[in-house]
């Protein structure tokens, strides 16, 4: 538990009535130095290093505590993923100094494709690619101490609130995996799988105040595309700051969903970039103009993991004969229950649509789908494994993952998110 305190005690109540929440938020730029030559990652065609700083980038904390004292940090930041090693430090540093157990640590990269390198493995890149590999080291260390700063902040921030969810629909995204005589192209097919859903959560201080705003959506920050070379947050990060500054003494953060096939379309220009932004943040203000839905305690926090199976086509160069695993990889899996009013299911790696469509099927509302907690590459259905294309062979580097993926995924994403306080729909 992250905190045993009796939190009546001491504890603002107004009237009669004891605050379900307290809420903290804190905010600072990650935004590299622009006289460093590093490199941005995301995009593998990219050439040459970083041209600039378009907008800042930033690392924002959302710290929750119920009437118990449980406590869940939402963390978020504006770059390409969070990383394995990444994940169990931040972890560790949580548990020493705050005593937050691991599965109150929710983390939700934004996945923009404008941020600099900080993977110091170098898992999956390409060995031809020339890394300044001290740099890389540097900027991921100060990143880490960045986010532990905005932890340690947004609790020390913590205050009496309340919670309220809405939801609305945002149609910025278009499934980009179309089928053509030659196979699967990476181009806007828009009759492919696509989540719409845009769920809100909302903290209001006692004064009327609005504290902090999460919004979610299934979409790849990469409207700038590939020739952009200048650090910045793609839509999400334009969306974050317009909110932030609708809502002045509000935290804005940004939730991606299973965008693994998910691409805003039209793209490729600054200006559409900002009116994909724009066209979030329409889309949150219609949110917030619906009925506000309470959302109570207690927290409960979940945290699970399931061996995906690996394939490796080849061996010492010669074709393998037929199918056989050859590896297993651990996949975690979290779930968050805010007593039955939501659960949030977190899935890790860059999971496609198809995911959040079916677990939405299976589990009734309200469910809040969310992806990229670690990073484990692209996690395909048994078809998209079965036609090919661009989220298939990116599911692993040394394979793909097996047909079994997706019932494990969804079979222990259900198990997990019920143990949250989900229900299973009625059949």
């Amino acid at each position: 538990m992250g905190s045993n305190r009796d939190w009546q005690h001491g504890r603002e109540t107004e009237g009669d009535v004891t605050a379900e929440w307290r809420v903290g938020t804190a905010k600072a730029p990650i935004t590299p130095d622009p006289d460093e030559s590093h490199r941005l990652i995301g995009f593998g065609a990219r050439e040459g290093t970083m041209e600039g700083v378009e907008h800042d980038i930033y690392a924002r904390a959302v710290a929750l505590e119920d009437r118990t004292g449980r406590q869940l940090v939402v963390l978020s930041f504006e770059l390409l993923f969070v990383f394995e090693t990444q994940r169990a430090h931040l972890e560790e540093e949580c548990a020493k100094r705050w005593e937050l157990e691991p599965e109150a640590l929710f983390i939700t990269p934004s996945h923009t494709h404008y941020g600099p390198d900080y993977d110091v493995h170098a898992k999956g890149l390409d060995k031809g690619i020339d890394r300044d590999e001290d740099l890389v080291a540097a900027y991921r260390e100060y990143v880490d101490g960045v986010l532990l700063e905005v932890i340690g902040d947004a609790l020390d921030d913590l205050e009496p609130a309340s919670l309220s969810q809405y939801s609305a629909s945002c149609a910025i995204a278009m499934n980009r995996r179309r089928p053509t005589e030659d196979g699967i192209g990476f181009d806007p097919h828009p009759d492919g799988p696509v989540d719409h859903d845009l769920p809100v959560l909302t903290a209001e201080t006692a004064d009327g105040a609005t504290k902090a705003v999460l919004f979610g959506y299934a979409c790849h920050p990469t409207v700038g595309m590939a020739h952009c070379n200048e650090v910045n947050g793609d839509w999400p990060g334009y969306a974050m700051a317009e909110l932030e500054e609708t809502f002045e003494d509000a935290t804005a953060v940004f939730v991606i969903g299973c965008a693994g096939d998910q691409k805003a379309y039209p793209q490729g220009t600054r200006d559409l970039v900002h009116r994909h932004a724009q066209t979030a943040v329409t889309a949150v203000e219609r949110a917030l103009v619906t009925e506000p839905r309470p959302v109570r305690g207690p927290l409960k926090l979940v945290a699970d993991e399931i061996p995906l199976e690996i394939e490796t086509p080849m061996k010492d160069g010669t074709p393998r004969e037929g199918r056989q695993v050859t590896d297993h990889r651990p996949y975690p899996i979290q779930a968050i229950g805010f007593g039955t009013d939501l659960t949030i299911l977190s899935l890790s790696g860059e999971v496609v649509a198809e995911f959040a469509l079916r677990l939405k099927e299976t589990l009734a509302s309200p469910l809040w789908v969310a992806a990229y907690a670690n990073n484990t590459g692209y996690l395909p259905t048994v078809r998209i494994l079965a036609e090919g294309g661009y989220e298939s062979w990116q599911s692993f580097e040394e394979g793909t993952y097996a047909p079994s993926t997706e019932e494990r995924i969804l079979s222990k994403s259900v198990a997990v998110a019920e143990r949250a306080g989900a229900r299973q729909r009625d059949v």
